[in-house]
C-alpha cells in the first residue's frame, strides 16, 4: 500500500480543467482550485460594499416635463376675397390665434408682416406693385413698434385671440381682377 502511494505521489498529474494548479510532493499531492476567471471578473467588485436588510427602504422617483409653446392661426372669412380694398375698412376680423405655452416662467408672441417688415401690415399688388398700408390689432390693442402682441408671465392653455386690421380708404390704387393685393402675416410664441 505504501509503495503504491508513493507511485501515485511521484508520478505527474495532468488536469485539463482552467483554473486548477496542482503541487506535488513525494507523500501527498495537494491540489489547489483557483478561479482566475472569477477573479479577473470580478475586479473592482470586492469593493462594493453590499446592501443591508432594513425594516423600511424607499426609491426616489423624478421626471420632467418638456417646455411646449403653440400657437393655433385661424384665418377668418374676413381675410380672404376682400371685395374693394380701397374703399378702406375698420377692424375687419382676419384671424384668431390661440396660445398655448407652458412655461413656467411665460412666453410671448410676436408679429411681423412679410410686405412691411414690422408690426404694421401692407397689402402689396403682386401686378401693379402699388401698396396700400393698414394697423393690426390683436386682442382689441393695436400692436406696438416691435411686434410684441403677447407678454405673459406664466402658462396659458388655449387662449384664443382676435386679429383685426384697418386700412384707410385710397381711390388711386390700380384696379386688379383678381384678388392680387396681398400680405402675410407671421405669429411667432416662445417660452422665457
Amino acid at each position: 500500500m505504501a509503495k503504491q502511494a508513493h507511485q501515485l505521489a511521484s508520478k505527474s498529474v495532468t488536469f485539463n480543467t482552467i483554473g486548477i494548479v496542482c503541487f506535488h510532493r513525494l507523500d501527498r499531492v495537494y491540489t489547489f482550485a483557483l478561479v482566475i476567471a472569477g477573479l479577473l471578473l470580478a475586479g473592482g467588485y470586492f469593493f462594493v460594499p453590499l446592501a443591508t436588510a432594513a425594516t423600511t427602504g424607499q426609491v426616489t422617483i423624478t421626471g420632467n416635463v418638456p417646455i411646449a409653446c403653440d400657437l393655433l392661426v385661424q384665418q377668418e372669412a374676413g381675410a380672404d376675397n376682400i371685395p374693394d380694398i380701397s374703399a378702406g375698412h375698420t377692424n375687419r376680423h382676419v384671424a384668431t390665434v390661440t396660445e398655448t405655452c407652458n412655461s413656467p416662467d411665460g412666453y410671448t408672441v410676436t408679429l411681423t408682416g412679410a410686405n412691411s417688415s414690422d408690426h404694421t401690415g401692407m397689402f402689396v399688388d403682386i401686378v401693379s406693385t402699388d401698396s396700400h398700408p393698414f394697423t393690426i390689432s390683436y386682442n382689441g390693442i393695436s400692436v406696438p413698434p416691435g411686434g410684441l402682441v403677447t407678454d405673459s408671465t406664466v402658462p396659458t392653455f388655449g387662449v384664443q385671440k382676435n386679429v383685426d386690421i384697418t386700412y384707410p380708404a385710397d381711390e388711386t390704387l390700380s384696379g386688379t381682377v383678381t384678388n392680387t393685393y396681398e400680405e402675410t402675416l407671421t405669429f411667432t410664441i416662445s417660452a422665457k
